[in-house]
């Protein structure tokens, strides 16, 4: 006698992107502070990237490869390495890479750069600030109601970038900074809307 087949279970939507929230609402950039002290070497470096960004990316895409760090490098977007190890300065540089990368091309990247040099940004305190900008905007743009993805609720992105005086830097560059935010957000929030609908059809 044939078993008889049993249907799937419904996809629930709602479950699933509850935990899609949950996972985004969590996510944590490392700060400077938290970076490993030693250096590293380029599959440890590139490890550690994927691993930290891996929530603003689809499943499946290559963040970072070796060809990629080194045309970074060439391309002077990320310092080159000391003896080919890698420190916190090669970590922050290529994590601000990859999280732009996603909504910029590397030459708008590079002009990004450029413009926090000539306004003389501490760059260590810009990349914490691009990190924690991050979190709350990400966790802002994805609820844990979906009641209030459907009313789309504003997701106001603020920064705050110092330059080496300790002064706050106005102008176009904050601005330009939140839209790349927003952007970065907005990709990731559509990507797995899109995808959990997939599943859902």
């Amino acid at each position: 006698m044939r078993k008889k087949t049993e249907a799937p279970e419904p996809f629930d939507y709602e479950q699933a992107y509850l935990e899609i929230s949950s996972q985004m609402q969590g996510i944590h950039i490392m700060r400077i502070e938290e970076m490993p002290r030693i250096e590293l070497y380029l599959d440890q470096l590139i490890s550690l990237v994927s691993t930290e960004l891996s929530p603003l990316y689809e499943p499946g895409d290559k963040i970072v490869t070796g060809s990629m760090v080194n045309n970074y490098v060439k391309q002077k977007v990320m310092p080159a390495p000391t003896r080919r190890r890698y420190n916190r300065t090669h970590l922050a540089a290529l994590m601000f890479v990859c999280c732009l990368k996603r909504v910029l091309t590397i030459s708008q990247v590079s002009s990004l750069l450029l413009m926090l040099d000539h306004a003389d940004v501490d760059v260590e305190l810009a990349y914490d600030e691009l990190a924690g900008t991050l979190e709350r905007a990400t966790a802002a743009r994805f609820p844990q109601s979906l009641k209030d993805v459907e009313d789309d609720v504003a997701v106001e992105i603020h920064m705050n970038l110092v330059d080496r005086a300790g002064n706050l830097v106005t102008g176009e560059l904050p601005a330009i900074m939140e839209s790349a935010v927003s952007l970065v957000v907005n990709r990731a929030f559509v990507e797995k809307l899109l995808a959990l609908e997939a599943r859902r059809n």
